[in-house]
């Protein structure tokens, strides 16, 4: 049972319990108050009983003298006054009778009271005063004694009446009281007994956590609360012990996070020592044989071209093996600095994978390697970075002719259709010396090659591997690694490809937006800089909070994308910095963060919140709904001619752009998922109906932020001249 339901229940408890006391207490009292009423009425109805007995008895009295005054004879007799005062007391006597009856009807249980039956007697008394067949005084005694009789027995009657009330109210008082006090008393003991066990309970509950952050902070992070139940606090526990096993997690990453950082810098100290051996080869021959050429010079003059031109061309193979070392240094700085750049053109695939089949041969010769190339392609031109593309197949050529000796090299690429879109997929498999698992789960970390006998044997830098796959990244592809010791090796190259169209051959991915980064963790800021760059976005990076908050107010760019945990400046506090500047404060603002703290970051003023980790098509996607769309980029321009083209040419703002010109509609739909749009403007064309389904589409959600401006007629053309102008100079 939770404990809120343990405490609603010991609540509902005493409140029971206390209205059941207040319940006795209002019976109480309202049988008390019936039982005084009923009394009260008794002891009226035994005073109007003692009244009628002595009204009529003084009523009897007065018919005794007017009966004795009849009999002696006497000549002043009652008067008609008197009479008609008796006559009146007897009527008033009968309506006495009458209520009375009432009253013993009421009040006393039927077969406790004799009826009174005066109406006989007061209709005598009528009759005798009256002279109407008078009866004799005799039977007027009898009849007045037998009333008398009963009204004697109904006082009685009342008097026993009114002593069972007297002692049924002291019952129900003493009642009352006692179960008024059992009640309060049984409340009394329940509220204590209720409150020293949710006193106790929550107490050992409170000690149990204590006692686990008290742990936790002594740093036995293996420390586990034990299982307190299913309520509130039980949860509590649960979430402390989650917390400690995440903490407990979370230190096994640092602690893997240190291993490794100092491996990186055994690796890094490894590889300056091999460097320095590295690169001292090439220069020492590069300076030998330069010094042997100078003194050859020196002491012979009329040496002949022939003559020099063998150490010349060592001095220059040197100068090339050197200037591939630094190349290489180069490449891997870049690359981890994030300022690698790609660029897209239009590659005829064959004529590179020949040239790099010359170019590789030699290393091949050199260990008796023969090269076996196998090309399946369904298209000559495709569109990526040659320069780029040329090196990762170099780097595995080379590579693999380097660790094989007198075998087979082979080099197999073709294309593949998958999920809509297409791929180069290039193997080189090798016979060479082949590597372990533990080998083979390092290949690609850089500076690293398989052990150190093998760079002693082979050479190299250990970057090779490592810069191909960074290329094959940033070209938005992969490269996987098979290997079994002594059998050989296979590297696989992955690429997403588009098929290229003449017409837009040169077409590239330009920027659409200023994006500034800002994140301490070098891997997500690098991740974030790829996914954005490829969707052609102008991307700024920086990897703490100061460096970003200086950066945003030089550049001032059109989206900030913000982590929020990083040491000194954090995220929040770089987000206050940037609503308090008068020119950045209108700059959206996205947060990254582990934390789920979206509500947070839209109330301290963030545009968007995203929850580590983060895909890049979700993080282009926002980036793409929150960039302001008078943000300078890239514009669509769809009509059959060039009246609009030239148009916006001509108005100012427009050079700040980059448009895309077409009439052919296929080739629209393609361009809609290249790149990102801030603006599509449609001119006149001559199929009507795919125009119509071409804006019935952009009115769809994905498309509904993009605005979209349309012109068929010349008077449309001149309107769209005026809010072009005013829109691509506030773009500006």
């Amino acid at each position: 049972m939770s404990f809120t339901r343990r405490l609603t229940l010991s609540f509902v408890a005493i409140l029971v319990l206390s209205l059941g006391s207040v319940l006795i207490q209002i019976w109480g009292n309202d049988t008390r108050r019936r039982n005084v009423w009923l009394l009260q009425h008794v002891i009226r109805t035994q005073s109007e009983l003692n009244d009628f007995s002595q009204r009529m008895y003084s009523a009897h009295r007065k018919i005794l003298v007017v009966d004795a005054l009849a009999e002696s004879g006497a000549q002043n007799g009652v008067t008609a006054e008197e009479r008609s005062e008796l006559l009146s007391g007897i009527e008033a006597l009968a309506a006495l009778e009458e209520e009375l009856s009432g009253d013993l009807q009421e009040y006393l249980e039927e077969g406790g009271y004799e009826p009174l039956e005066a109406s006989l007697l007061l209709e005598y008394w009528q009759q005798f005063l009256l002279g109407n067949g008078s009866p004799t005084g005799e039977e007027l005694q009898r009849e007045y004694d037998a009333l008398s009789s009963r009204i004697s027995a109904n006082e009685w009657y009342l008097l026993a009446r009114s002593d069972e009330i007297n002692m049924g109210l002291r019952e129900v008082v003493s009642r009352t009281n006692k179960v008024a006090l059992g009640v309060f008393l049984l409340a009394l003991i329940t509220t204590f007994v209720l409150g020293y066990y949710m006193t106790r309970y929550t107490r050992r509950a409170i000690r149990q956590l204590q006692k686990g952050t008290s742990e936790w902070g002594g740093g036995n992070f293996d420390y586990s609360i034990g299982d307190m139940g299913h309520d509130e606090f039980g949860q509590l526990a649960n979430s402390f012990n989650d917390m400690a096993a995440s903490l407990r997690q979370a230190m096994g990453r640092v602690r893997e996070a240190s291993r490794r950082a100092d491996a990186a810098n055994q690796a890094k100290s490894g590889f300056l020592a091999n460097m320095s051996h590295e690169l001292r080869t090439p220069m020492n021959a590069i300076i030998g044989y330069s010094e042997m050429l100078l003194e050859e010079i020196a002491e012979e003059e009329q040496l002949s071209v022939n003559d020099l031109q063998p150490d010349l061309e060592k001095i220059q193979l040197a100068g090339k093996h050197l200037l591939t070392l630094i190349n290489d240094v180069l490449d891997i700085s870049k690359i981890e600095s994030g300022r690698m750049a790609v660029y897209w053109e239009d590659v005829a695939l064959e004529t590179v994978l020949r040239d790099v089949e010359i170019t590789v041969a030699p290393l091949m010769e050199k260990n008796g390697n023969t090269l076996r190339c196998e090309f399946n392609l369904q298209n000559a031109r495709i569109r990526t970075d040659v320069t780029r593309l040329r090196q990762i197949l170099l780097n595995l050529l080379s590579n693999a002719a380097k660790f094989t000796r007198a075998g087979d090299v082979h080099l197999t690429v073709s294309e593949l259709a998958e999920g809509g879109r297409n791929y180069l997929l290039a193997e080189v498999k090798d016979t060479g010396i082949g590597m372990s698992e533990e080998q083979l789960g390092r290949v690609f970390d850089a500076f690293v090659q398989a052990d150190l006998s093998t760079t002693k044997q082979y050479g190299g830098s250990g970057l090779g591997l490592t810069i191909s796959r960074k290329f094959a990244e940033l070209l938005g592809g992969t490269i996987t690694a098979s290997s079994e010791l002594g059998l050989g090796s296979r590297f696989e190259l992955r690429l997403p490809i588009d098929v290229s169209d003449s017409k837009f051959a040169n077409l590239e991915k330009n920027a659409s937006g200023d994006i500034l980064v800002i994140d301490d963790d070098l891997a997500a800021l690098d991740l974030s800089h790829r996914a954005l760059s490829r969707e052609g976005y102008r991307v700024r990076t920086a990897s703490s909070g100061a460096e970003g908050l200086a950066m945003a107010k030089e550049h001032r760019p059109d989206l900030v994308v913000l982590d929020v945990m990083m040491p000194g400046l954090d995220g929040w506090q770089v987000l206050h910095s940037l609503r308090g500047d008068a020119v950045l404060g209108s700059v959206p603002v996205l947060m990254l963060s582990m934390l789920n703290e979206h509500d947070l970051g839209l109330l301290l003023g963030a545009s968007g919140y995203l929850v580590k980790p983060v895909e890049s098509a979700e993080l282009t996607a926002v980036v793409r709904d929150l960039l302001p769309a008078t943000a300078v980029g890239n514009m669509l321009l769809i009509e059959e001619g060039d009246i609009l083209a030239q148009v916006i040419e001509q108005l100012p703002g427009a050079e700040h752009w980059k448009i895309y010109h077409t009439g052919d509609l296929a080739r629209v739909a393609e361009l809609l998922t290249e790149l990102p749009w801030q603006l599509i403007v449609m001119g006149p064309h001559n199929d009507g109906s795919q125009i119509s389904r071409l804006v019935a589409h952009l009115r769809t959600e994905h498309w509904r932020t993009v605005p979209v401006l349309m012109a068929q007629t010349e008077e449309e053309i001149q309107s769209l001249r005026e809010q072009l102008g005013a829109y691509l100079n506030r773009g500006a």
